[in-house]
């Protein structure tokens, strides 16, 4: 290969370099990226003040109301412990035939995909806590992997649980009308609610493509928490962009 070959394939290998760059992960660039669950329970609005001394408007939610249960530990739990953390919420029984293996099924599920994340959790109500003592719930947690510190069997009384179920977490608990030992009726929904306290959205928790959205939805929801990462255009992406079409423009006029 001679010498004019070699300049040649080098002139094309630096203009073409940056076009090829240009042509391909521009359009990447125009990918809206992925919008986060909305908020649920709007209940007002507040004005801030930023670092700068701006003022804006910020919405107010409804969050999850404050109160004090035991885990499977024995341990007591307050709910406003879970604040900065993203966790998911369940209510069922250790005894329940139908829907909650389903449930616990998929929590497992969730839990092993975020073990990681340090600040994200799960949380298991009981809505029998006649039956689903204390030793119970830990061997519940025991046979169904639930792992300590991350994934929380709480239980209290009736009237407490179901009433953060309907008031708090907007989903049915509740005894059954026609009696009966196992007369215990409660949601198959599975609750995300953010580090604020706030609720994101609710999923089929014995559905796998409604897990799947779970799942999805938590990455966006955990997202939020870091700083270095925005949904809107990557300032860097954009800025090397620039760059090229800039030295592009200048290679032309040569």
């Amino acid at each position: 290969m001679n010498k004019s070959t070699v300049s040649i394939a080098a002139l094309l290998l630096v203009i073409g370099a940056p076009v090829f760059f240009f042509l391909v992960f521009r359009p990447l660039s125009q990918i809206p990226r992925p919008l986060s669950p909305k908020h649920y329970y709007p209940t007002g609005a507040i004005e801030r003040t930023d670092d700068g001394g701006e003022a804006w408007v910020d919405s107010q939610y409804q969050t999850i109301a404050n109160d004090t249960f035991t885990t499977q530990t024995g341990d007591q739990f307050v709910l406003d412990s879970l604040r900065g953390n993203i966790y998911v919420a369940d209510f069922f029984f250790a005894t329940c035939p139908g829907i909650c293996p389903k449930l616990t099924r998929s929590l497992d599920t969730v839990q092993k995909y975020f073990i990681k994340d340090a600040n994200f959790r799960l949380v298991s109500f009981t809505v029998d806590p006649d039956k689903d003592s204390v030793p119970v719930l830990r061997e519940y947690a025991k046979n169904h992997g639930a792992v300590t510190g991350r994934w929380y069997l709480l239980r209290s009384t009736k009237a407490k649980t179901f009433k953060l179920a309907n008031e708090s977490f907007h989903i049915i608990a509740k005894e059954d009308e026609d009696g009966g030992p196992d007369a215990l009726v409660h949601s198959e929904k599975l609750v995300l609610v953010d580090y604020n306290g706030v609720i994101r959205g609710w999923y089929d928790g014995t559905d796998s493509a409604s897990v799947n959205k779970l799942m999805g939805d938590i990455v966006l929801v955990l997202r939020e928490t870091e700083r270095t990462y925005s949904f809107r255009k990557n300032p860097h992406e954009e800025n090397l962009i620039r760059k090229i079409k800039k030295w592009f423009k200048g290679e032309k006029k040569k």
